[in-house]
């Protein structure tokens, strides 16, 4: 009998060594990629247009009390090392520069105080350490997930939790376009580990950087902590947010600069009238955007009714979440809930493809269910609906679009936008409604802190 489990212990050391070494060959290919496609291509892009220039500019002007909502500050302080575009001037001066190419951006006062110090910094250096800056906390962010699902490094669930993190493509693009999306999600990722270990104050800082640098991402946290009733996190979190807003506000007030209404202009071009933010045939890069609207008006054709049902279906999910949060008092699935409400925030507003990033989550609980039998399925489907998102598949069939690789024919088929050409969009809400239906049948008795 000895010799028997011996040799069955054997065999499972066997079975394991074996799964460790595929996932160790996995990990280093998806490494290789994420170096080649993240910072190696962000390094060669130092004076190239990316996401982090305009806030960079908005961020100076207003530390010497210029407008940073104005096209014409843009253009005064756009710095000598970055390329001078030829459309700047002559989209300044008739008035398109914002609906055209998104700039000035609408970040929040909150955010440019934030930026602020890299103000005081040339810009191809700005740049270098905000990409440092990035990949340090990309680091931290694996290691909390790791952490945050109990997972030891040497098992194979850990080796395919990086692995997966470094393949998924919102990464890559997050780094190469160097947009402040990839901060807020790894921040709050950090944030919920510490807060796991009961550093309030600490979390909460975390948090409020998080969403005084991008709301929609980080408003999604605090909003977590307020249900989970961590009054002294929350309030510290919203305490902070208000001392950034006061602070943006007090110094352009100072400065007697008439800053609102083209904050509020540019908002509203975003949102209405703008091409980058727009889900109709205007944005020639409309299926870069992830928010359920892009999948709805190929078959809606009415920006209202694709509006109007996007709100109501994310309205839906948020109160059915909402419930089971307040049903549900513990904290012992927290990986699950914040799951559901990190993909619900994605369906009704403006958001690309970066800001995907927010799937470390469900990802990181995907893996964890996966150990137990009773909701490996659950786990399996999770895992496939996020699979489409190891690519960037709305921007690559763009591009094959415009190559001429995909016949006009198909192209401009109504059923091929709103279901091939916005696959992602569709995999985000069967995923979200997947985590919601998990939150209203998972066992509340169960004991494991997850």
């Amino acid at each position: 009998m000895h010799s028997f489990q011996e040799a069955s212990s054997a065999n499972v050391r066997s079975v394991d060594a074996k799964w460790s070494a595929v996932c160790l060959v996995l990990l280093l290919l998806a490494g290789a990629e994420f170096v080649v496609r993240g910072p190696v291509r962000a390094i060669h892009s130092t004076t190239g247009f990316n996401d982090f220039l305009s806030p960079y500019i908005q961020a100076q002007a207003w530390m010497y009390g210029l407008d940073p909502y104005s096209p014409q500050t843009l253009l005064d302080l756009w710095p000598a090392e970055a390329l001078q575009y030829s459309f700047l001037q002559i989209e300044a001066a008739n008035g398109t520069l914002v609906a055209k190419r998104g700039i000035p951006t609408a970040y929040p006062v909150t955010a440019l105080v934030l930026v602020a110090p890299f103000g005081f910094i040339h810009w191809n250096i700005a740049y270098a350490i905000w990409l440092a800056i990035n990949l340090f906390l990309f680091a931290g962010m694996i290691a909390a997930l790791g952490a945050l699902a109990g997972f030891s490094y040497r098992e194979p669930a850990a080796l395919l939790l990086i692995t997966a993190t470094l393949a998924l493509a919102p990464f890559h693009t997050g780094i190469v376009t160097a947009n402040v999306s990839l901060v807020a999600v790894e921040l709050g990722v950090i944030a919920v580990w510490i807060a796991r270990q009961r550093y309030e104050v600490i979390a909460a800082i975390l948090v409020g950087i998080s969403a005084g640098i991008k709301p929609q991402i980080g408003l999604c946290f605090v909003l977590y902590y307020l249900l989970r009733r961590r009054w002294r996190l929350f309030g510290t979190a919203v305490a902070i947010l208000i001392a950034l807003a006061t602070i943006g506000m007090l110094r352009l007030q100072v400065g007697h600069t008439p800053w609102l209404a083209n904050y509020l202009n540019d908002n509203h071009i975003l949102l209405e009238t703008g091409v980058l933010g727009n889900f109709t045939s205007i944005n020639p890069t409309r299926f870069g955007l992830i928010n359920l609207q892009v999948a709805l008006y190929p078959i809606l054709n009415s920006v209202r009714l694709a509006n109007g049902l996007a709100s109501a279906m994310s309205g839906i999910l948020l109160i059915i979440w909402l419930v089971e949060m307040v049903r549900r008092q513990g904290a012992e699935f927290e990986l699950l809930d914040l799951s559901a409400i990190v993909v619900i925030s994605l369906l009704p507003i403006y958001h690309r493809f970066y800001d995907a990033t927010l799937l470390v989550f469900p990802l990181c609980w995907a893996l964890f269910s996966f150990r137990e039998r009773k909701v490996r399925n659950f786990a399996i489907i999770c895992l496939l609906l996020m699979v489409p998102f190891l690519i960037p598949g709305g921007t690559l069939l763009e591009t094959m679009e415009t190559s001429g690789r995909i016949p006009s024919v198909l192209a401009n088929q109504w059923w091929w936008q709103a279901f091939i050409m916005s696959h992602q969009v569709w995999m985000l809400l069967f995923l979200s409604i997947l985590l919601v239906r998990e939150m209203t049948v998972f066992p509340y008795s169960r004991q494991d802190k997850i």
